[in-house]
């Protein structure tokens, strides 16, 4: 194997233009797995976090801001909206519904008054069942008038306190990554809120306000109870409390369109790797084929010296084996290159929250990204070393087309 190699290698470098063609169709065949892969998993990460970190079947919120509450949870875009909180007295006493809390979401400004533009997250640790357990599993307290909690991505310019309107607050904690929006968000309770929205800044910027904090909801989260249809429980919200400026919407349901584009990406990327692993095949195999019928008399020299059939084939193989191994290595490569160097315009333009870069994860996937150029590089050249290891010696001497 040691010479077969060696010869492998060696034609390799003769050749080195046709080298460099074959390797480009084994790095393109790479590179588009991987990129294609670290997207649509992403998507699917990121909607999976998300849900599994809200735990509310049911999400209510004003029916006009179904896609501002979407983006908020799904992307982290900053949204500010509210209704009356006297509703959700009325839909937590409804046949079905387990647990029920109330969410009031803030913006923040990037501006000098404010540290950054953030989402505000008031929660209720009354009946919250989303923030506080989290706290609980991390040992950390509540927080108290003043007091709040960042989420792990927030940098502040001085860890124990951050701006908003003008006013410094307290940094009790910074919480755990979670690889969803509430890593950009800000976590308090309705009485620090009500400190921010009674501050000269948050009137500056909105105007007095009109209720107290402790009066305005922005979303119900509920659980329902075990055996209980969600979507039945949402229907009732929906047609049965007359005048309730609201929409509920099962958490599957108001992902609907974020779904919708994983699933549309899923069968872009399935059609594309199709067509391009068919398209590589049959261009590898092309190549091999007409670079072997260019190289009849060197089989036959080789034969004439001795060289068995078997290692005639093994020299043919190991040169697909190299050009696999080359052109899907370089394509893991500079497709996670090219991922991190574009990564934030990617991310805008496909409406992806954040990539999925971690080591446990890229490994793995560039194993497979390497191991599948390795194979189809080989299969197209299985064709050209059983033709040359069946060639008789007098036609490779004579430079006979196989």
């Amino acid at each position: 194997m040691g010479i077969i190699g060696k010869t492998a290698l060696k034609n390799l470098k003769r050749r080195s233009v046709r080298t460099l063609c074959m390797v480009f169709f084994a790095f393109m065949l790479s590179a588009c797995l991987f990129c294609c892969s670290v997207l649509t998993d992403s998507m699917e990460s990121s909607l999976q976090n998300t849900t599994d970190r809200l735990g509310a079947d049911i999400i209510v919120v004003p029916e006009e801001y179904e896609g501002e509450m979407a983006d908020s949870l799904f992307m982290g875009e900053l949204c500010s909206f509210d209704f009356d909180k006297k509703w959700a007295d009325t839909i937590s006493q409804l046949e079905g519904v387990d647990q029920c809390t109330p969410q009031l979401y803030m913006a923040s400004l990037a501006a000098d008054c404010c540290s950054a533009a953030t989402q505000m997250i008031v929660f209720d640790p009354q009946t919250d069942f989303i923030v506080t357990p989290w706290l609980e599993e991390e040992g950390l307290p509540l927080p108290g008038e003043g007091e709040m909690y960042i989420g792990a991505l927030i940098n502040p310019p001085e860890p124990d306190s951050i701006k908003f309107f003008g006013e410094n607050y307290s940094v009790i904690g910074r919480l755990e990554r979670t690889n969803t929006s509430y890593d950009t968000c800000v976590f308090m309770t309705a009485d620090t809120a009500e400190q921010i929205r009674s501050s000269q800044g948050w009137a500056d910027a909105f105007g007095e306000p009109e209720q107290s904090a402790h009066d305005l909801v922005s979303s119900l989260m509920i659980r329902v109870e075990e055996g209980s249809d969600a979507k039945a429980i949402a229907r009732a919200i929906n047609y049965s409390i007359e005048g309730a400026p609201v929409k509920a919407y099962t958490t599957n349901g108001i992902f609907s369109g974020v779904l919708r584009s994983v699933e549309s990406m899923d069968g872009y990327t399935r059609v594309l790797m199709g067509v391009l692993l068919v398209l590589v095949v049959v261009a590898l195999a092309s190549v091999f084929t007409i670079t072997i019928n260019e190289r009849t008399v060197e089989f036959g020299i080789l034969s004439s010296l001795g060289v068995g059939a078997g290692r005639l084939s093994g020299i043919v193989l190991a040169e697909g084996l190299v050009i696999g191994l080359l052109g899907g290595f370089l394509g893991a490569v500079g497709a996670f290159a090219g991922l991190e160097l574009f990564s934030t315009p990617i991310k805008v333009m496909l409406s992806i929250p954040r990539l999925d870069t971690s080591w446990q994860y890229l490994l793995p996937l560039a194993g497979t990204c390497i191991g599948l150029s390795v194979a189809v590089s080989l299969l197209s050249s299985l064709y050209s070393a059983w033709k040359v290891g069946r060639s008789r010696l007098d036609g490779l001497l004579k430079g006979e087309e196989l």
